[in-house]
């Protein structure tokens, strides 16, 4: 590989690192009480439920309690 190879897939991986780089801070963000778990839903483009299991990934438990899951689905039903 010659250094113009090298810039090219330098360059390539800068918006993933930003992506990920902005996933991390976020997650920071929510583990100190400065973002709540909507904020990082929507900050990060996924539904709650992506939040929840990406927290996971990271050993950070979930913000809700299984009896609020089960509230949540019984409403979801309801309004369906």
């Amino acid at each position: 590989m010659n250094s113009e190879e090298d810039d090219v897939e330098t360059s390539g991986m800068a918006p993933e690192l930003m992506t990920d780089g902005q996933k991390f801070k976020m997650l920071l963000a929510h583990r100190e009480g400065n973002a709540s778990i909507a904020t990082l839903s929507q900050t990060l483009g996924m539904s709650l439920s992506e939040t929840i299991d990406f927290l996971a990934l990271f050993g950070i438990p979930a913000p809700i309690s299984y009896d609020d899951h089960l509230q949540a689905l019984e409403t979801a039903r309801r309004r369906l």
